[in-house]
């Protein structure tokens, strides 16, 4: 049925969408939530908002377990006559709920939500209160807790006042820039910094982009007292939508740990960065027994810290060791390994000499710090691969975000070196990185453009799955969607070993129920491993779609892939004929297409097979050679509802069989919104003659 894409393809406010003309398409949109913490074991009263239309909310999904809403109500009424701009309701939090940031989707007649953030604390949260702009009207707080509020408008300036014994070591941290990554129509974002002081003015300490654009500082103050601490835009901007969480207290904080990284079910000795190796030099961690990058809390002479990124890896683990930073001085490390290390000062570098063999190809990958991830250490990293002398045969820079990572294919055997170093020259204690050291082998990654999906009765719309294939992985992948509510189905999809992408389309049934549920996309693929054959398995990441001013087009990670069936939208189906399509190199077919409109829906719709916005190709589901041929096809049909698009098959196009292709309906919205519906998938082969 549709998606709705910014600018010719992106998830996107629909300004203005009243009446029922439009009103389904007028799904939420969520730009901020009141309050934006919430504390473990508390059942929380919260306000969501944003520039849509939140009527008839009756469902919320959360990323992992341990929240659920409450006072949504069960019953679904009709079509609003108006916009309604926020949903209140409840939120409980169990005692065990992982801490840190959760996405979060609203469900709705009209659609499912983008994505929204909340904080899951321990602490208490309390809200900002009435004019606390000057030191004088600063709102009085009792540490430990999180201070929920906002910088709403420009010079907006908060403070909070506090009491501190002599001795005590304060810890402040804001979450602001980081809620508002995933908020994809938010025109501007907050660059929140924060300042202490005494009781008479002085500023004691102050501290700018620490977690990425977030602050954070640690202060030990001398004599007891009272205090403030002062939230505002580093430029003194503000915006409704700039909600923040700050925490306020003395328990032990960590910002990072080194090492960064252990073997499954071990324990480990970790030195804790920030204000708990005040009380321990080193804390002992046990290592989950689930591979990959969690959120660990230390327990520091009984108390529990604040959540930091740990990785658990079933590499052998290395601890760097110094010096050395020349070749001459390279620590040796044996393949596969990971490599714990730290940047310790400015100018470090950091050197490792290993044995290769000629053509083993060896994956080295730094994770340390990314974008919208618990990843933050302070290092933006860069990789040389050097031969002993110092002689530099390969080099990267953020493959992925801040992390440098490369394949290196030895040359001839021997011994190189790998060396590490930040980007500007710079270093510290935060500066701690992981350094994955392994063999390439053959592998896939999987990303779904968009991460969510509004169907209606009887229609159908359309998901676009890029696989990445890496290190001589050349084999098809099969890719399912597990999960999907009841009466909604999808198209079987494999990405042959020719294509990178393909189209999922789920059809809802002419009976499917209204429901909202999170989903999973697998892609399965086949490798062989010493004469046997090994099976990948591997998660799509879901991809959002932010709005850039201006009409751009981005995307950005996500927890969260959804379904929802609404309610009957503008366009009631795209019909297209034929159905199944076949053609022989050189040739050209044209496919005709009908549009169903809602009976009151009038407005202009056009046509597309690809997803594209200002001449940029996100997803292309049709095979390699095959191409729309626009001055041969009517895609703009204004008050129409037919239209027609043909395709042609150039004379070397290879063979390929039953690829699943979709037309898009485009109804626009404004110069940057359009709504897409969906044909039900189409079978596109190419070849000498159709299968019989």
């Amino acid at each position: 049925m549709r998606t709705c894409r910014v600018a010719f393809g992106g998830w996107v406010a629909l300004f203005g969408l009243l009446g029922s003309a439009s009103a389904q398409t007028s799904y939420p949109m969520i730009t901020h939530t009141s309050p934006v913490a919430l504390q473990r074991g508390k059942t929380t009263a919260v306000t969501v908002a944003g520039q849509m239309n939140f009527f008839g909310v009756y469902k919320a999904l959360f990323e992992g377990p341990g929240l659920s809403a409450e006072g949504l109500p069960a019953a679904l009424g009709t079509a609003p006559k108006a916009t309604v701009r926020e949903v209140k309701f409840k939120v409980k939090v169990d005692e065990n709920a992982a801490l840190g940031v959760r996405d979060f989707r609203l469900a709705s007649p009209l659609g499912i939500s983008s994505v929204g953030q909340l904080l899951i604390v321990d602490h208490p949260v309390i809200q900002e209160s009435g004019a606390n702009n000057t030191p004088e009207k600063a709102n009085v707080v009792k540490a430990p807790c999180v201070v929920c509020g906002r910088i709403e408008i420009a010079e907006d300036v908060d403070y909070f006042k506090f009491h501190a014994e002599a001795g005590q070591t304060f810890n402040f941290e804001v979450h602001c820039a980081r809620l508002q990554d995933r908020i994809h129509d938010l025109q501007k974002h907050a660059d929140p910094m924060l300042t202490l002081y005494d009781a008479s003015g002085r500023e004691l300490a102050a501290n700018d982009d620490f977690f990425f654009a977030d602050p954070y500082l640690s202060y030990t103050f001398s004599k007891a007292g009272d205090y403030l601490v002062q939230v505002r835009d580093s430029k003194y901007d503000g915006d409704p939508p700039w909600v923040y969480a700050l925490t306020i207290t003395p328990t032990p904080y960590v910002s990072h740990v080194f090492p960064m990284a252990g073997n499954p079910g071990a324990t480990v000795k970790v030195e804790p960065v920030g204000s708990a190796s005040l009380l321990e030099k080193t804390v002992a961690l046990t290592v989950p027994k689930d591979e990959g990058l969690h959120t660990l809390a230390l327990d520091v002479k009984g108390q529990k810290t604040n959540t930091t990124a740990f990785l658990s890896s079933s590499l052998p683990q290395v601890i760097e060791q110094e010096p050395n930073d020349t070749p001459a001085k390279a620590m040796r490390v044996t393949l596969p390994c990971g490599i714990n290390g730290r940047i310790g000062a400015p100018r470090d570098l950091d050197h490792f000499v290993f044995k290769a063999t000629k053509g083993k190809a060896i994956r080295f990958e730094v994770k340390a710090r990314r974008f919208g991830t618990p990843l933050q250490s302070s290092l933006d990293s860069v990789l040389d691969i050097m031969t002993p002398a110092g002689k530099v045969l390969l080099s990267n820079d953020d493959a992925a975000g801040k992390d440098a990572a490369l394949v290196f294919t030895p040359p001839a055997d021997g011994d190189y070196v790998v060396r590490l170093r930040d980007l500007n020259s710079q270093g510290g204690e935060t500066a701690v990185y992981y350094l994955e050291a392994d063999w390439a082998v053959p592998d896939f990654s999987l990303r779904c453009d968009p991460d969510k999906a509004m169907i209606g009765p009887g229609t159908s719309t359309a998901w676009y799955v890029q696989v990445t294939r890496l290190n001589g992985f050349t084999g098809p992948v099969k890719v399912e969607v597990k999960g999907l509510p009841e009466g909604v189905s999808v198209n079987p999809l494999t990405i042959p070993a020719s294509m990178t992408q393909g189209v999922l389309v789920l059809t809802a049934g002419a009976n499917a129920a209204r429901d909202a549920v999170n989903v999973m996309i697998v892609g399965t693929g086949t490798v062989k491993d010493g004469g046997k054959e090994r099976v990948l398995v591997r998660r799509a990441t879901p991809n959002q779609e932010i709005y850039f001013p201006g009409g751009g087009r981005g995307l950005f990670d996500v927890g969260l892939q959804s379904v929802c069936v609404t309610d009957a939208s503008d366009i009631l189906k795209v019909e297209v004929t034929p159905q199944k399509v076949h053609l022989k190199p050189g040739q050209e077919v044209r496919l005709d297409v009908t549009i169903h409109r809602r009976d009151d829906y009038n407005k202009g719709v056009s046509l597309d097979i690809l997803l594209q916005h200002l001449g940029r190709v996100f997803a292309n589901p049709l095979p390699p050679g095959v191409t729309v041929v626009a001055g041969k096809s009517k895609t703009l049909l204004g008050t129409g509802s037919k239209g027609h698009l043909v395709l042609k098959a150039a004379p070397n196009a290879a063979p390929v069989e039953d690829v699943p292709i979709c037309v898009l309906a485009h109804v626009s919205i404004n110069f940057v919104v359009k709504v897409s519906y969906s044909s039900p998938p189409l079978l596109l082969s190419v070849g000498t003659s159709p299968k019989r």
